[in-house]
């Protein structure tokens, strides 16, 4: 179902892209070819059904279409919907009117990174201190993260969060801090709304095609590991809880790729996935059935073979049920 509440970038971006590629005299799978995007992706941009629509992906597709680039500029201009966009799906990154913000300091970056990962819901000051200071905060501590949350208002520009009426960041009470962001502003709040649409998809309607087009957006969103520049937020529970996600909507984008036969899709994401994940045997049994549907039986055996060398070698184990079922279905259907 289109996503249409907010209007905006996607309700004007997507009919402007149109306009361009039929004056081009192209269809769509000839567009999204060139483009380097998939056709689901930029279906859904020109009907309005991408409520954030990446700006990687947008340059893919003006560049594609022979636009110069005071037609992007103007394209980008036309679109422009949220004033304030947040990315901790890699480095911490903030947009203000579509230009970078500097967020100062490492533990400044860290507090936004945090209230990111908690987008909606209220961050104790004292878990701020822990995460900067651990459990030697300096005497300074409650001043310093007051410092810290004031002047990232200042760099947010003071704008109103998608809950209206507020700032992006408020203050609760007297001691816990609230980043208010929807999945137009903030590239968390995307990937779990569009993973969450996937896995409806594939259950309720549309079936496992619209699935893989939504958890191929999804998964757009992630430029590197979870606040990938910000060393304090590495093992934090929140952000190992959205690598989780991430390795499970993969693992979900593989298992519809299979069902629609096109297992190749899913193919990059699988591969990055047990690079990152080594032990993941559901991720590598997933790996392997898709290379064996894709017609790389040898490199799928291969991947069985490497797993099992690994387990046993780093940690005295033999492969679990997932890993031996996906090998054993391999070698049936190449007898």
């Amino acid at each position: 179902m289109a996503d249409r509440d907010h209007g905006g970038l996607a309700d004007q971006v997507g009919p402007l892209i149109k306009h361009y590629r039929t004056r081009r005299g192209l269809t769509q799978r000839e567009l999204a070819a060139v483009a380097g995007v998939s056709i689901g992706t930029l279906r859904d941009l020109e009907q309005g059904r991408t409520r954030w629509p990446r700006w990687l992906v947008v340059e893919k597709v003006t560049a594609a279409l022979g636009m110069g680039q005071r037609q992007r500029a103007g394209l980008m201009r036309s679109g422009r919907h949220a004033p304030v966009r947040m990315a901790v799906l890699g480095p911490v990154t903030v947009w203000l009117d579509d230009a970078t913000v500097d967020l100062g300091s490492v533990r400044q970056c860290a507090v936004l990174g945090l209230l990111a990962l908690n987008y909606g819901a209220g961050v104790h000051r004292d878990a701020v201190i822990d995460v900067l200071w651990g459990a030697r905060p300096p005497s300074s501590a409650v001043g310093q993260v007051h410092g810290y949350v004031s002047r990232l208002r200042k760099l947010l520009g003071g704008r109103e969060g998608t809950g209206g009426g507020g700032e992006v960041i408020s203050t609760v009470g007297t001691s816990y801090y609230r980043l208010q962001a929807g999945s137009d502003q903030l590239d968390v709040a995307a990937f779990r709304e569009l993973a969450g649409r996937a896995g409806r998809a594939g259950i309720q309607g549309g079936g496992p095609e619209d699935a893989c087009e939504l958890y191929d957006q999804a998964l757009a969103h992630w430029r590197d590991d979870v606040a990938s520049d910000v060393d304090l937020l590495r093992e934090h529970p929140a952000a190992v809880e959205l690598a989780h996600q991430r390795s499970d909507a993969i693992v979900r984008y593989a298992r519809a790729a299979l069902r629609t036969a096109t297992p190749q899709r899913a193919l990059p994401q699988l591969r990055q996935l047990c690079q990152r994940e080594p032990f993941n045997e559901d991720a590598h049994a997933y790996l392997m059935l898709a290379l064996a549907a894709a017609g790389q039986r040898a490199a799928a055996l291969e991947t069985f073979t490497s797993l099992r060398r690994r387990l046993a070698s780093q940690l005295g184990i033999h492969p679990g049920p997932a890993a031996v079922d996906a090998h054993a279905q391999i070698l049936r259907h190449g007898d």
